[in-house]
Parts: C-alpha cells; sequence; structure tokens
C-alpha cells in the first residue's frame, strides 16, 4: 500500500510541475490524470478505505 506522505509528496510535486512548467498539451494532460488518481488515493486512505 503506498503510504500517505508518499502520496501527499508526489500531489505537491505535480502541483508545482503544472503550475511553473511548460508542458505539451499530453504532459499536462497526464500530469492532470495522475494527480487525480492521487487525490482519489489520498481520499480512499484518509476515509479508512485503503486496505
Amino acid at each position: 500500500m503506498t503510504d500517505l506522505i508518499d502520496i501527499h509528496t508526489e500531489i505537491t510535486e505535480l502541483r508545482a510541475e503544472l503550475s511553473g512548467c511548460i508542458l505539451t498539451r499530453k504532459e499536462r494532460v497526464d500530469a492532470f490524470r495522475r494527480l487525480e488518481d492521487l487525490l482519489a488515493a489520498a481520499a480512499q486512505i484518509r476515509d479508512g478505505e485503503g486496505g
């Protein structure tokens, strides 16, 4: 199971990348999808559904 701290770290990195980097359209879409997946995983862990 992925640790909530690891998820938070990756979320922070993705948010910084999305706000401060020049990305191709595909890179931006991929980053947003990954961010959505991580936010959902964090919510599951927070709500006690993580495993």
